[in-house]
């Protein structure tokens, strides 16, 4: 016990005396009249000595508070099954080594683990029992996955980056280790974007100069279809043409993420220049397009009839109208008119051409190239001397609307199909817009003249192949542009109306 508490009890007790003595003394004062001399030499007795007993805990009080404890070391040696222990638990919970990849066509969940180098049964059941977590079973080509593991193997964090169509659909979901307990999350993401340029001098064919100019592989995929048909002059570039490349890349949190949209090519080929943007048409569906407004890729018509009414939607699963199994119907079903013309989706070759009594009945297939087919049935009647090698153009007639086959009644089932693989050629991401408006192409001139001035200077800084007349086409690009987008006008006109008129005069 400290001085302080004692001196406080001592003063307690002296205290408690001297009351019982007031009550005392109270009480006898008027019976013992001559006891009152002997009572008071007691109570002084008692208060010295209180008194007393107070004054020496005071001066003892220094001392207690200066007292140190006193410690008492014991040394015995320690097993070293139990020293062995010790140490794992440490490296069990040591440190955590960073790890991120990219996931590969054809990825699965256990490829990702074993790339990542995780051994963890218990976070692989714990991941398979979320169904928040199912995009780590089930992952996409490019997609974006950090791993934290300890150094034997157990997972201490992973995170795995999703884009939707759509800034607000980015988000990171993840999961999150605290001992032996697991704990998932989905946090909503905003990627930075960043513009990367490639510029050089081509090898001869396309593959060499992708390897010659480290082009991404993603990106050398989106580059390959740029242009379609005779008019692609990646087809045959060669040896000193000059290519220029301007495309995106993204990160979350200082992290790169994944190469984004390819935004602008160009190819010079002796003295011919090929250009084309890329344009996404307010959020639309985008495509490539020349500084003239024309598209540079192939389109398609989504709907290839005269009446456009859909019947039955592209689905994964559907019960047969007429035999009543439930079966895919990977196509969609436009009802129209017996005798309605069927036009051909995009420029092509024929494919097939025939009959099938129990299935499409009258039907034409065909290949738009770059693993591109369409598919066009129960026709009541195809074209006259359509055959299989021909060469149609989008928009040619290629049959009529009927119900042969197994069908309820008239209409056309028509399927698109990318390397055989059927998709919805409703909402699939393809370009349909074959010409832009004059409002459509004065927006595609602003985006493009930032780029162009870059072309220009990496041509500049490389020595690189870049006509003279080039820099006069950007520069009078950029001029109408700005007068488009600027100029004056009557106010009750449409700005497409405006732009229509003051790209007529530009082009007088």
């Amino acid at each position: 016990m400290t001085a302080p508490s004692l001196i406080a009890r001592q003063l307690r007790s002296a205290g408690k005396a001297f009351r019982s003595w007031l009550r005392s003394s109270a009480n006898t004062r008027l019976r013992h009249p001559n006891k009152r001399l002997t009572q008071a030499a007691t109570v002084g007795l008692a208060s010295c000595v209180v008194l007393g007993s107070t004054g020496g805990l005071l001066g003892v009080a220094p001392t207690l508070a200066q007292e140190k404890p006193r410690v008492t070391y014991v040394t015995q040696s320690v097993d070293d099954n139990v020293l062995k222990e010790a140490l794992e638990a440490l490296r069990r919970g040591g440190s955590v080594t960073p790890k991120s990849i990219t996931a590969r066509t054809g990825e699965t969940f256990g490829s990702l683990l074993a790339r990542l180098e995780i051994q963890d049964p218990k976070a692989v059941a714990y991941i398979r029992s979320e169904p928040r977590l199912s995009p780590f079973v089930l992952p996409q080509p490019g997609q974006y996955v950090t791993a934290g593991i300890f150094p034997d193997g157990r997972l201490a964090y992973l995170h795995l980056y999703l884009e939707g169509p759509h800034p607000q659909d980015s988000r990171r979901i993840e999961v999150t280790r605290a001992g032996e307990l697991f704990a998932s999350a989905e946090f909503a993401v905003a990627f930075d974007t960043l513009e990367e340029s490639i510029s050089g001098l081509a090898s001869n064919g396309f593959k060499a100069t992708v390897d010659t100019l480290k082009i991404p592989a993603d990106i050398a995929s989106q580059l390959k279809v740029v242009w379609d048909g005779a008019d692609n002059p990646l087809r045959s570039i060669k040896n000193g043409d000059a290519l220029r490349l301007i495309y995106e890349r993204k990160f979350a949190g200082g992290n790169f993420i994944r190469n984004g949209q390819l935004l602008a090519v160009q190819v010079v080929a002796n003295d011919e220049v090929h250009e084309a943007y890329w344009f996404n048409n307010d959020d639309r569906i985008g495509g490539f397009y020349t500084l003239e407004g024309r598209a540079s890729q192939q389109t398609f018509i989504r709907v290839p009839l005269d009446v456009q009414d859909v019947s039955s939607e592209f689905s994964p699963l559907r019960r047969h109208p007429v035999t009543g199994v439930l079966r895919p119907h990977n196509g969609t079903d436009f009802r129209a008119p017996s005798g309605s013309r069927i036009f051909a989706a995009a420029d092509g070759t024929i494919s097939y051409v025939g009959y099938e009594r129990k299935g499409y009945g009258r039907y034409v297939k065909i290949d738009h190239g770059l693993g591109r087919t369409t598919l066009y049935a129960h026709m009541s009647r195809i074209t006259e001397g359509l055959k299989k090698g021909q060469r149609v153009q989008r928009g040619d007639v290629i049959g009529y609307v009927g119900r042969s086959g197994l069908a309820t009644g008239p209409h056309l089932h028509y399927e698109l199909m990318f390397n055989g693989v059927q998709i919805n050629p409703r909402t699939a991401d393809l370009p349909d817009t074959e010409n832009l408006s004059a409002f459509q192409l004065a927006q595609l001139k602003t985006l493009a003249y930032p780029i162009q001035a870059r072309f220009d200077l990496l041509a500049e800084s490389e020595a690189l192949p870049l006509p003279t007349f080039i820099k006069t086409h950007h520069r009078e690009a950029s001029t109408v542009t700005t007068q488009l987008l600027n100029h004056p006008g009557n106010e009750d006109e449409t700005p497409s109306a405006k732009l229509t008129q003051h790209a007529a005069s530009a082009s007088k």
